[in-house]
């Protein structure tokens, strides 16, 4: 210890102490006494919160819909399931927008019905969901369904087709470099133009057949005249010249199968690079001069030149013959333009799942009992061909639902999305649904039935 260090007292230290803790002891007291006190507001402010509501949830029911939401998808499920007992669903698909977004939500699925439960396929279907959202609390409620195919934006679209493109423009023109290494097959001539479309289709096919088996690009028209015999109403009954191909065939599709150059840019190249002796040229003025005879010729091009005489003159006479087995012109090259694949199915949207369907290539008689003959009851039946007439569907309507092609005319009228996109895609100029076009979706439209029936004089 060290003895200069003055000792600390005790008593001083036991002071110190108490005062301290007694001072504590009066904070403690003091706030225990302050909480336990109401609280002193003004007037206003008491008012204020003594009449204050919890804050509630609000919707906006113009804005669109959340259809990825997994509670709405749950609720749709299960008022398909509901409103439907007798459909034993296999799959949904997820919901997307409908129309108006704002209330409508689409879905798909696949399922299979009581009548069926023989049969393990399942058919596929896609509707429209009327919904409805409280104000207050958002929740969804479905206000119904809509019917078959009602709901097309949840509709897978087909293999290879794309709803934007209706006519394909012509390929593209080549560069001098591709022109001159390019091997090229021209049809000249002949006696095929104007004539009904299953002839000029037949002499197209033989064409592109033999294009393909000689490994060379087809120079084509892609314009053609469109017989008299489908000219519409009105018209005075000529044929029609300057129809683009691409108005009836899917011409994206043909290009890929066969290679093809536009006959007016081909020929313009040609004026340009090969009329200066670079390229050769090959003439076939015989028809029956079989296409193995020109596998070996390596000139750029080869002509086939037909004469003026009528039946010899016809592009498909290529095909025939010697030729027949070895060109085998294929039907699967060509597709229907998506355009007229696509009222066909709003077409079918519009009916029931599974339909019958007859086709009448008969006129000038009673065909009902006919019809009745081979059609069961309780489906729908779309009535199809040039027999069809007001009287025989007035009577068919008495036991059954008839659709027929005229029901669904506004789907290329003047105000159809068909006929605005035709138009654009035609220089403004507008394109009528002729003859042929009515007969392309008419036969596909029958072809989807569940039973088909083709009924003959």
């Amino acid at each position: 210890m060290d003895p200069s260090r003055p000792l600390l007292r005790r008593g001083a230290f036991l002071s110190s102490s108490v005062h301290a803790a007694t001072a504590l002891l009066l904070v403690v007291v003091l706030l225990v006494t302050l909480l336990r006190l109401p609280l002193s507001t003004s007037p206003h402010v008491a008012d204020t919160l003594t009449n204050q509501k919890p804050q509630e949830q609000t919707c906006d029911p113009t804005s669109p819909l959340d259809c990825a939401d997994p509670r709405l998808f749950h609720l749709m499920m299960r008022s398909a399931i509901e409103a439907f007992p007798a459909v034993h669903f296999a799959r949904f698909g997820r919901p997307v927008s409908g129309d108006p977004p704002s209330s409508s939500c689409d879905m798909a699925w696949r399922a299979r019905s009581d009548s069926d439960s023989a049969s393990k396929a399942t058919t596929k279907d896609y509707r429209r969901f009327a919904i409805a959202r409280d104000p207050h609390t958002c929740a969804y409620s479905v206000l119904s369904i809509g019917d078959y195919h009602s709901g097309p934006n949840a509709r897978k679209p087909r293999r290879g087709a794309t709803n934007a493109t209706i006519a394909t423009p012509p390929p593209p023109a080549l560069s001098r470099s591709q022109f001159i290494q390019g091997a090229y097959l021209a049809y000249l001539g002949g006696g095929d133009r104007c004539k009904p479309m299953p002839h000029y289709l037949r002499s197209l096919l033989c064409a592109l057949a033999e294009a393909r088996y000689l490994n060379r690009t087809l120079i084509l028209d892609l314009t053609l005249c469109l017989a008299a015999s489908y000219a519409a109403p009105g018209t005075g009954g000529m044929p029609e010249e300057g129809k683009r191909l691409a108005f009836y065939i899917d011409v994206e599709h043909l290009q890929s199968q066969v290679p093809i150059i536009e006959e007016r840019q081909f020929w313009a190249d040609w004026d340009s690079w090969g009329v200066q002796g670079q390229l050769r040229a090959r003439l076939i003025e015989d028809t029956r001069l079989a296409p193995i005879k020109s596998s070996k010729v390596r000139d750029t091009l080869i002509v086939r030149k037909f004469g003026d005489v009528e039946p010899g003159n016809y592009w498909y006479n290529v095909c025939e013959g010697e030729a027949k087995h070895l060109l085998g012109p294929s039907r699967s090259v060509m597709r229907w333009a998506p355009s007229l694949m696509h009222i066909v199915d709003d077409i079918i949207s519009r009916m029931q799942p599974a339909f019958d369907s007859v086709h009448m290539n008969a006129k000038g008689e009673d065909l009902r009992q006919r019809v009745e003959e081979v059609l069961g009851g309780g489906r729908q039946v779309y009535v199809a061909g040039e027999g069809v007439n007001s009287a025989l569907l007035e009577s068919l309507k008495a036991k059954r639902i008839i659709h027929y092609l005229d029901e669904f005319e506004d789907l290329w009228g003047t105000d159809s999305k068909w006929f605005l996109e035709m138009k654009r895609l035609n220089g403004g100029v507008p394109v009528e649904f002729d003859g042929y076009m009515r007969e392309v979706v008419d036969r596909e439209v029958f072809l989807k039935g569940k039973k088909k029936v083709e009924v003959l004089r």
